[in-house]
């Protein structure tokens, strides 16, 4: 029995035909049938419409954590107005006060803290104002009585200038008639005895006039002194107003300060936690992470938080339509609009936080529950290309452009996808890593078909 080895040989040595050739043996070489052929399509413009869906969860929209301001006791829980008026009965006849779950509004009453030290400093400060106001009023009276002295002593100068007045004028007078009885004497009319006597008089009413003219230097000063003395008063009834205005603000910080024994809510909301009771001993908060008394979260209106993928995020912007759905409420619908978004892509997640702004109420959207957030998106002028085009190679896709005969093969961003299309983005040889994303301009011949029998660069020719 032969082997095949020698089986083999047997058939290799028999001899050809005269003017026959071998044929060819099978599974050999075929024949060069020449490039390719190919079928091209071109990039085309169509409006793109699709529903951008992500899931949500809805959150308060503010929720403060409400702790003391200063040390204290805490004295009493307030009464729960709103379980009162309801008619909630507690058991063992409690009175129903603040507690998870209570509804409250603003600037409600929460809790009283007992500080006993500050009552007294409230007292004091009161009493300092007092005390303030009556040295005011005492400087102020002090002033008065300076303007009164300055009136004084200025009627003082207008007396002591009439006296100046009067002498001038006696001096006058006397003078003219000693002219006079000088001139009888050279005449023989009058004698030197006379003239002895009204040359006495007007040396006497000189020294009146001097006298008078000393008066009102005197008053003058007398005038100045006092509106000196004036000018230092005011200067106390100033610092004493002052003193005043000081004592009033301390005594505004002490009642701000025993203000802060009233805990009140912020806003009207929902108590979601409680920490204290009656008795406990508050210490103020000293940090991030000071236990709170109470946690008030704000459910007449609720945020609505989604992250929207990148490709789909220029189409989320602030305004745009929206649909909140909540699956626990079988369904329910919100129509709505995005509020707010980051403005920027976490490149972590590579998606966009937006958050909606929804009325509640009836109270029916409860914070922390889940939601999905549906946005009626399109692009008008997107470019799209037959889905016969795109060739997907584990998470990346690639085209084959037509250039100068060859077949060039292209990695390919793609947007989203309809029955027969696919809107594409951009291109980059595939022999590249990095660099700039080609947008195509609607003249480029793109291989459509039987991908997976091209290589990159092989010779082609479109059909």
């Amino acid at each position: 029995m032969r082997t095949p080895l020698a089986l083999l040989a047997v058939v290799v040595m028999i001899p050809v035909g005269c003017n026959r050739s071998a044929a060819p043996a099978s599974g050999g070489a075929n024949p060069t049938s020449g490039p390719a052929v190919v079928k091209i399509a071109r990039p085309a413009k169509k409006a793109v419409r699709w529903t951008i869906e992500q899931p949500a969860t809805v959150l308060p929209l503010e929720a403060t954590p409400i702790v003391a301001k200063l040390p204290g006791y805490l004295k009493t829980i307030a009464p729960d107005l709103a379980a009162i008026k309801a008619g909630v009965k507690l058991p063992g006849d409690q009175q129903p006060v603040i507690d998870i779950g209570s509804v409250v509004e603003g600037g409600q009453l929460l809790a009283t803290v007992d500080i006993p030290e500050l009552a007294a400093k409230v007292a004091e400060k009161k009493a300092a104002v007092e005390r303030a106001k009556a040295e005011q009023r005492q400087s102020e009276r002090e002033r008065d009585v300076a303007d009164a002295q300055i009136t004084s002593a200025e009627k003082m100068v207008e007396e002591a200038s009439a006296g100046v007045t009067r002498a001038e004028a006696d001096v006058t007078r006397w003078k003219t008639e000693l002219d006079q009885v000088n001139a009888q004497i050279m005449t023989g009319v009058a004698d030197v005895q006379t003239r002895n006597v009204i040359t006495k008089n007007w040396e006497a009413a000189k020294a009146a006039k001097t006298e008078a003219m000393a008066k009102v230097a005197t008053a003058s000063a007398v005038v100045k002194e006092r509106k000196a003395r004036k000018e230092r008063v005011q200067a106390d009834v100033d610092a004493a107003a002052a003193c005043v205005k000081a004592a009033e603000a301390e005594l505004e910080t002490a009642r701000v300060l025993e203000g802060y024994t009233q805990i009140k809510a912020p806003f009207p909301g929902i108590v979601t936690a409680r920490h204290v009771h009656p008795g406990h001993f508050l210490q103020p908060a000293s940090g991030m992470h000071a236990t709170p008394l109470f946690t008030i979260v704000r459910s007449d209106v609720v945020r609505v938080f989604a992250d929207i993928p990148e490709v789909s995020a220029e189409k989320a912007a602030v305004g745009t339509p929206a649909t909140v759905r909540i699956p626990s409420l079988g369904g329910r619908e919100y129509p709505a609009t995005v509020t707010r978004t980051t403005k920027i892509v976490d490149p972590g997640t590579r998606t966009l936080r937006v958050e909606i702004d929804l009325v509640n109420t009836d109270r029916a959207l409860s914070p922390g529950v889940y939601a999905t957030v549906r946005i009626a998106a399109e692009a008008t002028d997107a470019t799209v290309l037959p889905a016969a085009c795109i060739l997907p190679a584990d998470e990346t896709h690639s085209i084959f452009l037509v250039e100068g005969n060859k077949a060039v093969k292209y990695r390919v961003q793609l947007g989203r996808s309809e029955p027969g299309t696919v809107q594409v983005l951009g291109r980059r040889k595939a022999s590249a890593t990095t660099g700039p994303w080609v947008r195509f301009t609607g003249s480029e011949q793109v291989v459509e078909g039987n991908l997976g029998a091209l290589a990159d660069g092989a010779e082609v020719k479109v059909q």
